[in-house]
């Protein structure tokens, strides 16, 4: 495998799991609020939202982001884009893209979903960028 290629892989990986930490972050606030204060109960939303978690990786990961990630990484590669903000506004892109084809509503554009995804795509896009940068760095420097 290219290094290129396990660059990207390694980046869009640890993309999708930074999405995936934004999404369930904003889960679990949700739950430490209705919680209430009682620690059982926050215990048990707490192991509860391990296996939603998981999912959404694995959802984020092969079913949305895979074509539209290596369309854009090709791009990118293509034209030696390294620019931080068009990597985070890729991102936010791909998370709106995802959003609505999983909930084909026009609902979802005004519910707030659509920022959640916005806002995970986002991070998920400087995640990429970063750990890239990094992996390239590290390979120029042996």
């Amino acid at each position: 495998m290219c290094s290129t290629c396990s660059r990207a892989f390694g980046g869009w990986l640890a993309g999708c799991g930074a999405a995936t930490a934004v999404i369930s972050a904003v889960g679990q606030t949700i739950l430490m609020m209705t919680s209430h204060g009682d620690v059982a109960r926050l215990l048990y939303g707490i192991v509860v939202m391990l296996l939603p978690s998981a999912a959404i990786f694995v959802i984020t990961c092969l079913l949305l982001t895979a074509i539209p990630t290596a369309i854009v990484v090709w791009f990118t590669e293509e034209f030696q884009i390294r620019a931080a903000g068009f990597f985070a506004c890729a991102g936010a892109a791909i998370g709106a893209l995802c959003i609505s084809v999983l909930l084909r509503s026009p609902a979802v554009w005004t519910s707030g979903l659509v920022c959640l995804f916005v806002v995970a795509g986002f991070v998920a896009g400087l995640t990429y960028w970063f750990v890239v940068c990094e992996l390239a760095t590290g390979e120029d420097s042996m």
